[in-house]
């Protein structure tokens, strides 16, 4: 298990399906994870809000409960101010340098694409002497938009990328298409998709979660000399109707 005192970076992506009923009941199970594995970076998505500057998002709550420090980014926002977005937490120990958001864009004229505004998130962040930047994604459930605003997403990673001066870069989150699909494609000619590395082949669904046959849940790596991905495993079952991802990048300097 990596813990804060080892050399490697354990992250975490987990779509937290924050709309759903019984969410204390289900951040109480979430939080019980994050208290066993203690990932330095968890990227979440579908975390939901009374409003665009709150501090008491699901994902702070979460944060309190874990003991993790809690950051937001709201995409779609209601007349009344409600929003859904996507939050990191990050344990004590990590640094943060820098944040940045961007919304994707929308075209009215898709319904699939209209329902819900999406954001892209960066933290540049300081792990144990290495600069990281870590970006949370959740892509539209048009597969038209997914082609569209994964270049986006790219771009703006690049874009952070240039600003930061980061070792290399994780891309974490609910990506709404599977591995064969065009947006995936595009990203692992530039990225490295952390299942697929660890475990080629292999389907490793992380939809639905009770019985999961299709992975759309992704952590994507752009190693730094030296930098190695050591593991991806599907997270137990945490409340969600997706599984999340942890996977494990050994650094350099690791022993």
């Amino acid at each position: 298990m990596t813990a804060a005192g080892t050399p490697d970076l354990l992250v975490m992506t987990q779509n937290a399906w924050g709309g759903a009923p019984r969410w204390s009941a289900r951040e109480r199970r979430l939080a019980d994870l994050l208290a066993r594995r203690r990932p330095a970076v968890v990227g979440l998505q579908e975390i939901h809000a009374a409003s665009t500057t709150s501090d008491d998002t699901q994902a702070h709550q979460l944060a309190r409960r874990a003991g993790y420090r809690a950051f937001f980014w709201p995409g779609q926002v209601a007349p009344d101010g409600h929003c859904e977005g996507n939050a990191l937490l990050l344990r004590d120990d990590v640094v943060v340098l820098d944040t940045t958001s961007r919304w994707l864009s929308l075209d009215e004229d898709d319904p699939l694409d209209r329902v819900a505004r999406r954001v892209v998130a960066r933290a540049s962040l300081r792990v144990r002497g290495t600069l990281v930047d870590v970006l949370v994604a959740h892509l539209p459930i048009s597969k038209r938009a997914r082609q569209r605003t994964v270049d986006e997403v790219i771009a703006f990673a690049a874009e952070g990328r240039r600003l930061s001066g980061s070792a290399g870069a994780l891309l974490v989150g609910d990506l709404n298409a599977a591995p064969t699909e065009a947006p995936i494609r595009t990203l692992a000619t530039t990225w490295t998709d952390a299942w697929n590395h660890v475990h080629p082949g292999t389907l490793g669904g992380t939809w639905p979660s009770v019985s999961p046959f299709i992975r759309i849940d992704y952590v994507f790596v752009q190693p730094g000399e030296g930098w190695s991905v050591t593991s991806c495993e599907r997270a137990p079952f945490a409340g969600s109707d997706h599984r999340g991802l942890l996977a494990e990048i050994r650094l350099p300097g690791a022993r």
